[in-house]
């Protein structure tokens, strides 16, 4: 089989600074409407959307550009590039998020993380719960967020471009 003459780092990088802006946009506009604090499922359902359509845009637009063909492993490389970058970018502005725009953001988040545990569980004890938020405190420290952050989002981009390469694998042996 030859080798494509397109380079999948350069649609990862396009379509992931695309996706990594869209998705600081948003969370942007969250910070903004002071709606960043709740965690509800349309903060979690918007940016997944985003990536799901970006990264397999991404892969589409490499199989248009190289003739109509593109392999599982070129779809890998260009879906977890693409999340890599954007992975990249909003790890970055989580960073200025909680260290510079709004510095008490993981108190308050933890705060209401308290709330939500002591309504759901009548049972729970204040004790019990104070408990629960300061192991919780130990798995957020800046390495531990942008690791995971960075992780999680390469973990995503593999499995919604894995798909996304199976649907629109055609390889010009076929």
């Amino acid at each position: 089989m030859e080798k494509s003459s397109l380079q999948t780092s350069s649609y990862a990088l396009n379509f992931g600074t695309m996706l990594g802006i869209a998705t600081v946009f948003f969370s942007l506009m969250l910070f903004f409407l002071d709606a960043h604090y709740q965690g509800d499922t349309l903060s979690s359902v918007v940016p997944l959307i985003l990536s799901v359509g970006l990264i397999n845009y991404g892969i589409y637009q490499f199989k248009k550009d190289n003739s109509g063909f593109v392999s599982l492993s070129e779809a890998l490389k260009v879906g977890v590039g693409i999340s890599l970058i954007s992975g990249i970018i909003g790890t970055i502005y989580g960073v200025i998020l909680t260290e510079f725009l709004d510095p008490e953001f993981m108190n308050k988040t933890f705060e209401i993380a308290k709330q939500k545990m002591l309504d759901a569980n009548q049972e729970l004890s204040m004790e019990d719960a104070n408990q629960a938020i300061e192991m919780s405190k130990k798995f957020t420290s800046l390495p531990i967020r942008i690791a995971g952050g960075l992780i999680s989002s390469v973990f995503i981009g593999f499995f919604v471009s894995l798909i996304g390469g199976l649907v629109l694998k055609k390889t010009k042996s076929e």
